[in-house]
């Protein structure tokens, strides 16, 4: 983008489109639904490897086949343009056929994460008044009682191992389930069922992926056509140098909206083979990387550091052309740490960072190989406008200054499904019109167009004194010490008082008694006196982590013995 003189506000000096091209700004979204996207830009390309599930090669041709098989089949079951189906699978190969089949007759997959409570799975499902439902049959346990409870008609199951032949699911002793219908009897079902491909309609629902509840109660996110498309639009004019028969290591489970929208779809428009991971296991990962050499993969630090400690060295970290930490803060000590063994392997690339949220489509800002600053969460995607607002006033922060995070972005979910009101608390709409998603995030843009993002407003709490505390402050001050893993400040009540806690885990083999006063050291001088890291509470190996896969919260809270004093 040409130079001009800045204003000083991040939503009209747009700084970060420096780094795009005149063309990648203003490139047009695509028009189309996700379906006819993905088969426009592969139908010349039939013998192209779309996924790669265990070794076994899935091409383009293939792909499209059983697309078109699985519509007949659910069109067979009854389900037509407009209706809701839930899907209650990871990352197999019917799971693709049956997300971009809903798709192509014009059907929402409503993408049910196996981590919930039966309680909040019922409602989910009840809410979406889906007659039919899509389950690999190891997942069936968490559904059945599910089931009795909701308007379901029609469940559909498959082994994990169905597409790996007869040999596989013998040896896996997969056998069908009782009142269900088994994958290969619902394909034969539909044979020579007609059905109509549905058209393009701006902004519908084509996949709904759900909140965790974490903070408040579970809400249907509605990812259109439009938003999803605009991602797969996003990625291609990033820069990012992807070529048809890449790697993309899909790891992220697809009942997020970056593992399906993301990891998924967006590199299937591009010809790139999909790496299909249904397990979530870091020997698996790690057994996978070193055979089939992926060029990108979205993760998570604990891979990288489990990477780090059992495979130090391997041939295959020089073929990652972006390897990205995402969905969690990336301390810069850390970041140099995957740098310096990134480039130790021949990868000179570096970790790559980005921010986002379900809401907004999976990804709001990314690093590229044009800018990738140590501690920055990257520059927002070329359609996309990141600014902070004042928390009290609403008004526009300049360069640097702190405030909430909001996003313009085409890539935003339709609204929350059946909820009006909580669909017009999250998004805003300014005097020109602009809707602004308001992340509830404290951060800041650079002048240089990066995005450092902070930590949940929420997380914070009135002290004694009647000052707000910022616990992400405390925790970034503390995981700023090289011997620390990781650390998370929760607030609690001792003695009736309101403090804060640091939970903490250090490295293996550090000493104690050294890094604690390193923090207290650091902390003197890095924050002030409100927000000093008093009490400590250690654990050896790992922070708790909830069914959901984040932090558990509740639990920590409850552990508030051996605290250690600084």
């Amino acid at each position: 983008m040409n130079e001009r003189e800045l204003t000083g506000y991040p939503s009209i000096d747009k700084p970060w489109q420096q780094y795009y091209s005149e063309a990648a700004c203003r490139a047009p979204l695509p028009a189309c639904t996700v379906w006819e996207n993905i088969y426009e830009r592969n139908k010349a390309h039939p013998d192209d490897t779309a996924l790669l599930y265990f070794g076994k090669k899935i091409s383009y041709g293939k792909l499209f086949s059983e697309v078109d098989r699985t519509a007949r089949a659910l069109a067979h079951l009854g389900v037509k343009n407009g209706d809701n189906a839930a899907v209650c699978m990871p990352a197999v190969p019917e799971a693709i056929y049956t997300i971009l089949a809903l798709n192509k007759l014009g059907a929402n997959a409503g993408m049910l994460n196996p981590t919930f409570s039966e309680a909040r799975l019922t409602e989910r499902v009840n809410e979406m008044e889906a007659d039919v439902l899509l389950v690999v049959n190891e997942l069936y346990p968490v559904v059945h009682n599910v089931i009795l409870k909701t308007a379901v008609r029609h469940v559909v199951t498959c082994p994990a191992v169905n597409s790996l032949g007869a040999f596989a699911r013998l040896a896996k002793k997969a056998k069908p389930i009782p009142g269900t219908i088994s994958w290969n009897t619902f394909i034969r079902q539909g044979q020579g069922t007609a059905y109509e491909i549905a058209p393009y309609e701006k902004q519908k629902p084509a996949i709904m992926v759900f909140s965790s509840g974490t903070t408040g109660a579970s809400k249907g996110i509605q990812l259109t056509n439009d938003g999803i498309n605009a991602t797969i639009c996003e990625y291609e004019n990033g820069g990012f140098g992807f070529k048809r028969q890449d790697i993309y290591f899909a790891q992220i489970p697809i009942w997020f909206s970056t593992g399906i929208s993301v990891t998924m779809l967006t590199p299937l428009a591009f010809g790139i083979v999909v790496m299909l991971e249904p397990v979530y296991d870091f020997e698996l990962f790690r057994r996978h990387i070193l055979r089939y050499k992926p060029n990108f993969l979205v993760t998570a630090m604990g891979l990288l550091d489990y990477l780090m400690n059992k495979q130090p060295r391997a041939g295959a970290y020089k073929h990652f052309m972006y390897l990205c930490a995402g969905g969690e803060y990336v301390a810069p000590v850390a970041e140099e740490k995957y740098n310096k063994w990134l480039a130790d392997n021949g990868n000179l690339r570096g970790l790559h960072k980005g921010y986002g949220m379900c809401e907004c489509g999976g990804t709001v800002t990314y690093s590229c190989e044009r800018i990738n600053t140590v501690g920055s969460a990257g520059i927002p995607m070329p359609h996309v406008t990141v600014a902070a607002f004042d928390i009290e006033t609403g008004a526009e922060k300049r360069y640097g200054e702190r405030g909430e995070l909001r996003v313009l972005t085409p890539c935003r979910m339709l609204g929350y499904y059946k909820k009006p009101s909580e669909t017009a608390k999250y998004f805003h709409t300014d005097a020109h019109g602009n809707v602004w998603a308001c992340t509830g995030d404290m951060g800041y843009v650079a002048e240089d167009g990066n995005v450092y993002v902070s930590g949940r407003i929420s997380d914070s709490y009135i002290n004694s004194s009647g000052r707000t505390v910022y616990l992400f402050d405390i925790e970034r001050a503390v995981l700023d010490i090289p011997q620390v893993r990781q650390c998370k400040a929760l607030a609690h009540e001792l003695d009736g008082v309101v403090t804060h806690i640091c939970h903490t885990v250090l490295v293996d083999g550090t000493n104690q008694e050294q890094v604690l006063r390193m923090i207290k050291e650091h902390c003197a001088k890095k924050l002030d006196a409100d927000h000093q890291p008093l009490l400590l509470r250690l654990y050896s190996d790992a922070l708790p982590v909830a069914p959901s896969g984040k932090l558990n919260i509740s639990e920590m809270r409850k552990n508030t013995d051996n605290l250690l004093r600084l």
